[in-house]
Order: C-alpha cells, then structure tokens, then sequence
C-alpha cells in the first residue's frame, strides 16, 4: 500500500507544512508514506504525471484557497487514468463544508476534518489492516454508498506530541521553513478559521527550542512562525525570543504574526538588543474603526498598538509589516481611510492593505446577509461590496492597494513620498 501526500504551494520559496507534517507524524506506518511539492505556477499536467508515476494508492491532498481549482482538477483527471485511487483530502478549504465539497467532487473520496496528524495515522492503520472499522476513526467524512458518514470529531493533541517536521534540509536551501509552536488563537476575530478553535495549545519552550536549533545550527535563512498571535502567552514569547536572542548565528531570520498591544517593558529592553534582521513582526491592524472592530469580534488598544509599533520602530532593528482588511463590517470608504491615514501615520516598514475573504465555517460567512456581503463564488472569496462599501468604492481602493505595493512596499520611492506627503492634508486624500 502507497500513499502519496501532495502540497501544492503559491510560491517557490514556500514549502508545505502540512504534508511533511503528516508524514513526520505517520508513526510506524511512515514507511507507506511519501510525499512530493509543486507550486501553482506548474501546469497540472506537470504535477498529473508524477502522481501517475508514482502509482499510489492512495493520493492525499493539501487544500488551501491557493491550489484547491488545482485539486479539483488533478482529482477529476487522476480517476480517469488510476480508477482504483482512493483521494483523500484535508485542509481549511475543505474541513468546514466536508458534504459539499465532496457532493461537488465525487472523484474525492475521503475529507480529513481539522487537525489532522493523528487522524493520519489511523488512518494509515486501517489500510494496513489494524484498524478495522473506518467509523471508529474521530475526524473523518467519507462516502459510504450513496450517503455519507462523518465521525466523531478529534480532540486537539498535546503538542508536545507533535513530531518535528524537517529531518533534513535537502531541497530546500533558500526556501521559507513554516514552524508551528502553537495551534488556536484566543482572540475571535471573526473572519479567520483560527477563531474557530475554542483553545489555545502551545508547545513547551523546552521542545520548541530544541526545534529551533535545528534552523539556527543549519543557518536557515528564513523561519516563518505560523502561529496566529505569537505573544498570546507573553511569557512563553519572552523566552523564546530570549532564546532566539541569545543563540543568534548571525544569519537566521525569525518572523513573528503578534499582537502588537500586548507587548511589555520586558519585551522591548530585550528586543532592543537584537541584531538587525534577526526577527520580523506581522501585526494585523484590520481596522481603527471601533465599530468594526467590536463587529468582527476583535480586542485591541489603539493607542497602546500605536505606542508599540513606534517604540519599535526607534529601535531600528526589527522589520514591522502592518495589514488593514477593506471589506470589514461598518467600514465605508471614509472610516477606512482613516484606519489607512493612521496606520500609514505609524510609518511601517511594509504596509499591506488586504480585502476581506468570507472563508467558508467564518462567522463573516454566517453573517453575509445581515452584511448584505456580496463576494467571488470562487477562491479566494473575496469581497465585493457590503452594505458600508460599494463596488466602486472597492475599485477604488484596489487602486490604492497597488499605489501602495509600488511606490511604499518597494522602497524605491521613500524620498519622495516624504516629499508629496506636505502637498496633502492625509496620506489617503483621495
């Protein structure tokens, strides 16, 4: 018995974490196990004939808003050539809506619900016979005839349990790594899946570091965090960017996704002390509306956020990258200017401006009609227009995200941007 995982990533420098996630946790199964990347810019015929190839029995599918047109593809096709295949899929895009996925692709056989490694690995014991009844596995939707069955849903794991991930770098040199230390998020924001998640699990700082060394002792240009809100548990994010600090090897960047509020005055004398480049910060404004950020479910202190992001920024040693979300509830064109005006006022390093996706299992999705949301029926869902913000207001911003990405992402045109700035009374004067 051969199963093949499949991550299909955006870009080249990515790499899956999910599938070698799946197959570092395999267990004495892992033996079956193998699994392959490609990346969107393949056509499918260069990720179909591999997979032919490589005659597994079972394909298994990493899905995101990215590849899933991708998956869909692949497994209508791959059923013509291999009937016997058995295609199993997991994955955001495919864990919140398993019966409608799987009604609108009946090529797919199998959904793998949420956390998915233990779910695996059973999994990979009822091929091998160990397990007889595929029912008694939490985690599971799958056809059975012409209906369905949907098993009993899967506790979260310890994480401690979690098997690291990369045994070797070989192929990967100058790629992303993706680390994940900790899985939930406490806040609810509710666009994102990570709200879904009731609780908050996190690594010990002993495994984590020991994890960590690996990339620091390998000289790994760039480890990337996954972790929805880093600093959640302030003290845990203290010691581990002690850690970081302490055992710098001169070239290894570390980035973070935090909460910028909730940074301490223990945080900043330690961060001062950084090497330049040693570690980033994402910190997802979204808004500096109140209304919507007590709509989308969201706790955040905008004074403390501005005092943060800017004592930070003095230090002069830590890449800030600060996101605003367009589309978000109670949020019309003048509010969301000045969310803009003010995070642009904070001077980040990069400055994305992003637009709402209505994911499927959000509570954005729930609440779509009250919203009146209209978005694209295919990934990304992105939003077109909602009861505050008109279609050709959203026009108009796209046209700002560009602005922005061209002349302020790129760093080509600092000067002048200073410059114009004094012949406008905002920064988003349009």
């Amino acid at each position: 018995m051969k199963v093949l995982l499949v991550g299909i990533n955006a870009k080249y420098i990515h790499t899956c974490l999910a599938v070698r996630s799946l197959y570092a946790n395999a267990g004495p199964y892992q033996d079956m196990v193998e699994f392959a990347e490609y990346t969107i810019n393949h056509s499918c015929s260069e990720i179909f004939a591999p997979i032919y190839q490589a005659k597994p029995d079972v394909v298994g599918f990493s899905c995101y808003l990215w590849n899933i047109d991708y998956i869909r593809s692949l497994s209508r096709d791959l059923k013509k050539i291999l009937p016997g295949l058995k295609i199993l899929v997991g994955g955001p895009e495919v864990s919140y809506n398993p019966k409608g996925f799987l009604t609108e692709n009946p090529e797919v056989d199998l959904v793998i619900l949420g956390e998915g490694e233990v779910t695996f690995r059973d999994y990979l014991a009822h091929l091998s016979g160990q397990i007889s009844d595929l029912s008694t596995i939490p985690g599971l939707f799958y056809r059975q005839g012409d209906s369905f069955v949907q098993t009993e849903a899967r506790q979260g794991m310890d994480m401690d349990d979690l098997v690291f991930p990369y045994d070797s770098l070989e192929g990967l040199e100058n790629h992303i790594l993706y680390y994940e230390s900790i899985r939930g998020c406490p806040f609810r924001c509710s666009y994102c899946l990570s709200s879904i998640e009731k609780s908050v699990r996190i690594k010990s700082p002993e495994k984590t570091k020991r994890e960590l060394d690996f990339f620091i002792r390998h000289k790994v240009p760039q480890v990337k965090f996954v972790d929805r809100t880093f600093n959640c548990n302030r003290d845990y994010a203290y010691e581990i960017w002690k850690y970081i600090g302490d055992q710098d090897n001169g070239v290894t960047n570390f980035h973070f996704e935090i909460g910028g509020d909730l940074l301490r005055e223990k945080d900043f004398e330690l961060l001062k002390t950084f090497r330049p480049g040693l570690v980033q910060f994402e910190i997802g404004v979204q808004s500096t509306n109140p209304d919507t950020i007590k709509a989308i479910r969201r706790t955040m202190n905008l004074d403390t956020l501005r005092e943060s992001v800017a004592r930070v920024r003095r230090g002069g040693n830590i890449h800030q990258h600060l996101d605003l979300i367009a589309g978000l509830p109670h949020e019309d064109y003048e509010t969301f200017r000045r969310s803009f005006n003010q995070v642009y006022a904070m001077k980040p390093d990069q400055f994305q401006l992003g637009f709402l996706k209505v994911l499927e299992g959000s509570y954005m999705k729930e609440m779509k009609e009250e919203y009146q949301a209209k978005f694209s029926s295919a990934p990304p869902y992105e939003v077109f227009s909602t009861k505050w913000l008109p279609y050709e207001d959203v026009l108009k911003l796209k046209e700002v995200e560009e602005m922005v990405e061209v002349y302020y992402n790129s760093f080509q045109f600092s000067a002048s941007l200073a410059y114009l700035e004094g012949f406008f009374e905002s920064a988003l004067a349009l």
